[in-house]
């Protein structure tokens, strides 16, 4: 009689414990829905291929760009080429002048 006792105690546990019931892997929910993470208004697309091809490249190399314009003709000065190009010769007649400021703040 004692071990009728034993029996029913095993059988009053398990139902002490609903939360221990065997869930199959199909059934589990490890992440949230795209609608439950978004909300319902939002369309999510997945797609299974990428659009871009392998060919490519994620961040595109840069390209530098050379611009050279050169005159065809000549100015027309009161003076010759010949003596602006003997004063670039001579660093202490160059001046400079710089133009300092923020971009497109009217400079």
């Amino acid at each position: 009689p004692d071990d009728d006792d034993d029996d029913d105690d095993m059988g009053d546990h398990d139902e002490d414990h609903p939360g221990m019931d065997v869930v199959l892997h199909e059934d589990k929910k490890y992440y949230p829905t795209a609608e439950e993470v978004y909300g319902p208004e939002v369309e999510t697309i997945v797609q299974e291929e990428d659009t871009q091809p392998l060919t490519e490249p994620i961040i595109k190399p840069v390209k530098t760009k050379k611009f050279s314009l050169m005159e065809q003709t000549l100015p027309v000065t009161v003076y010759e080429m010949d003596f602006l190009a003997d004063l670039m010769d001579n660093s202490e007649l160059i001046r400079n002048v710089t133009l300092c400021g923020h971009l497109h703040h009217g400079k």
